[in-house]
Parts: C-alpha cells; sequence; structure tokens
C-alpha cells in the first residue's frame, strides 16, 4: 500500500511540475499582444490629437492610461498566478510530508506485527507448556493416590514414631 502511495505522489508531482512550467510559459504574455496596446490604436489617436487642436477642442489621450491600465491588471494577475503556484507548492510539499510519514508509520506497523507474531508464538509456546506440566502433575497424583504401599508405609512410620514417643517420652 505504501509503494501505491508514493507512486501516485511522484505522479502528482510530476503533473504540478508540468503544470508549473506550461503556466509559466503560457502567462507571460508580451505587452504589444494585448488587444488594446498602443501599437493598434496609436496613429489613430495623434491625427486625432493634431484634428482637435486645429478645431480648438480639447481631447484626451486614453491610450496611455488603458495600457497602463492593462499593464497593472497584468501585474496582478501574475502576482495572484504566483501565490497560487506558491500555494499549491507548499501543499505539495505538505502532501510529500504526509506521504513520509504515513511511510514510516507502515514500517512501524510492520515491525510490530512480527513483535506481536513472536510474543504470540511464546505465548502458545508457554500455554503448551503450562497443559503438559499439568497432565504430568495428574499422573503423579493419580499415582500417588494408587500407590497403597506408600500408604502402607506412612502409616508403619507414624506407628513407629507413636510408639517410640509412648516407650520413651512417657
Amino acid at each position: 500500500m505504501s509503494n501505491d502511495f508514493k507512486s501516485v505522489l511522484e505522479v502528482r508531482t510530476e503533473n504540478l511540475k508540468q503544470q508549473r512550467s506550461r503556466r509559466e510559459q503560457f502567462s507571460r504574455a508580451p505587452v504589444s499582444a494585448l488587444p488594446l496596446a498602443p501599437n493598434h490604436l496609436g496613429g489613430g489617436a495623434v491625427v486625432l490629437g493634431a484634428e482637435s487642436r486645429a478645431s480648438g477642442d480639447v481631447a484626451i489621450d486614453m491610450v496611455d492610461s488603458r495600457t497602463s491600465q492593462q499593464l497593472q491588471l497584468i501585474d496582478e494577475q501574475d502576482s495572484y498566478i504566483q501565490s497560487r503556484a506558491d500555494t499549491m507548492q507548499n501543499i505539495e510539499s505538505t502532501i510529500v510530508e504526509l506521504g513520509s510519514i504515513f511511510q514510516q508509520l507502515a514500517h512501524m506497523v510492520k515491525e510490530q506485527e512480527e513483535t506481536i507474531q513472536r510474543i504470540d508464538e511464546n505465548v502458545m509456546g508457554a500455554q503448551l507448556d503450562v497443559e503438559a506440566a499439568h497432565s504430568e502433575i495428574l499422573k503423579y497424583f493419580q499415582s500417588v493416590t494408587s500407590n497403597r504401599w506408600l500408604m502402607v508405609k506412612i502409616f508403619l512410620i507414624l506407628i513407629v514414631f507413636f510408639i517410640i514417643f509412648v516407650v520413651f517420652l512417657a
């Protein structure tokens, strides 16, 4: 499972790098390519200015203000795109860090699994030993209770001690 997750992270990282390079390649549009750039309307504005001066009217040259607005808009868009790229990079690094944490966790779980298996095997061995000891104790108890000679010997020893006690101490 961790290898699959790692490969998914690698593919995702490659995709993000490709998107970033495409974004950098296509987001930097030259100023002359803008639709309202001065080279598109420049000739008309000069003629308009000359005609308005000749007639005595006042004309405002809007080409420079439009160009500056477009440049300002491009700068804002570039800064927005850059902030988005930085945010995506932070997210990507966080995902990579999480991937490494999950790999470490999987490794620790694998190590614990081996330890648990050894403990389980030891418990099973101890249980078998206890059962074997119990059966041996039962055999010994049965042999002791069925041994009549042992009871006779113990009874004779008690009688001998009783006689010795009565004869010598009384």
